[in-house]
C-alpha cells in the first residue's frame, strides 16, 4: 500500500476485483493483509487514477469504494467479509496506523510474520513499490520502504502456512515497452530467492502481481484461474507470466 490518500485509486480496484476473484473462485479459505503502508508524503507523484469500470471488473466493487466516506484499509474487510467467500480475515490493527518504515524494519516483521502460519490462506503483500531492485544506495535515494528485499522475501516464502498462496503487489517502470521484460525478470528473482517452482504473476499495465503457491495442486488451480481471469480482462496489455523451462 502506497499511502492512504490513494486508498480507492485505479490500482486498488485492480487489486481487490483480482483478490474477490480469487475467493469467490474458492481458490483459498482466508485473507491475510500485510499493508507496508507508509508515512504520509507531500505531492501527487505516484498519480492518483480514478478507477473506471469497463465491464470486466465488478461495478458492485466499484461503487463500494465510491461509497466509502473517507480512506481507510478498514473499507477493504467490510468488502471481503460481504463480497467473498472469505472465512477470516487477519491482520493488524490499527490498520491505518502501523506504518512501514525502514529504520523499523524488524519490528514491523515480527508483528505481521505470525500470521503468515495460516492454513490455506491467501497472503497479500502490498508494498509501495515491490520487490528489491537496483543497488542499497538506489534503493535509499528512492525511499528503501517502499521495497520487500530479498531476505523478508525468503522468510514470507519460509513462513507461509500449509495450502496457502503469497501474493506480492508489484509496480511498474513508465516505460511501458519494459513491463513484459520487467515482470518477467521479477518472477525469475522469485525464483532464485525462494527456491520454488510453483512462481508465477498476472500483469495488466504498470501493475503486476506475483504469486507463489505452497502446493503443486494449488499453483495449477491458480494458473487456471489467472488465464481465464486475462482472457476476460479488457487490457490491452495484459499477461500471464510463467518462466519458460517451467513444466507445471
Amino acid at each position: 500500500m502506497v499511502q492512504l490518500k490513494y486508498f480507492g485509486d485505479s490500482r486498488d480496484y485492480f487489486k481487490y476485483d483480482l483478490i474477490t476473484s480469487i475467493f469467490k473462485k474458492r481458490l483459498v479459505d482466508g485473507y491475510v493483509f500485510i499493508p507496508m503502508l507508509t508515512e504520509p508524503r507531500s505531492g501527487n507523484y505516484e498519480g492518483n487514477k480514478k478507477p473506471v469500470c469497463q465491464g470486466d471488473k465488478s461495478y458492485e466493487l466499484l461503487k463500494f469504494i465510491d461509497a466509502c466516506e473517507n480512506n481507510s484499509l478498514e473499507h477493504w474487510k467490510t468488502w471481503l467479509e460481504h463480497h467473498s467467500n472469505i472465512s477470516y480475515y487477519d491482520t493488524k490493527d490499527p490498520a491505518d496506523e502501523i506504518f512501514f518504515c525502514h529504520d523499523s524494519r524488524s519490528e514491523y516483521w515480527g508483528k505481521f510474520i505470525p500470521l503468515m502460519k495460516r492454513d490455506e490462506a491467501l497472503v497479500f503483500v502490498d508494498p509501495d513499490t515491490g520487490l528489491e531492485t537496483g543497488s542499497e544506495s538506489y534503493r535509499k535515494r528512492q525511499g528503501p520502504e517502499k521495497y520487500i528485499l530479498n531476505g523478508e522475501l525468503e522468510e514470507l516464502f519460509r513462513n507461509l502456512g500449509r495450502e496457502s498462496m503469497l501474493m506480492i503487489y508489484q509496480h511498474l517502470p513508465f516505460n511501458k515497452k519494459t513491463h513484459s521484460a520487467g515482470i518477467k525478470k521479477k518472477v525469475t528473482q522469485v525464483r532464485r530467492v525462494c527456491l520454488s517452482e510453483y512462481i508465477c504473476a498476472y500483469r495488466e499495465d504498470d501493475v503486476a502481481f506475483v504469486f507463489i503457491a505452497e502446493s503443486k495442486e494449488d499453483f495449477v488451480t491458480l494458473l487456471q484461474f489467472l488465464h481465464e481471469y486475462c482472457e476476460n480482462s479488457k487490457s490491452q496489455c495484459k499477461e500471464v507470466v510463467l518462466l519458460p523451462n517451467d513444466s507445471i
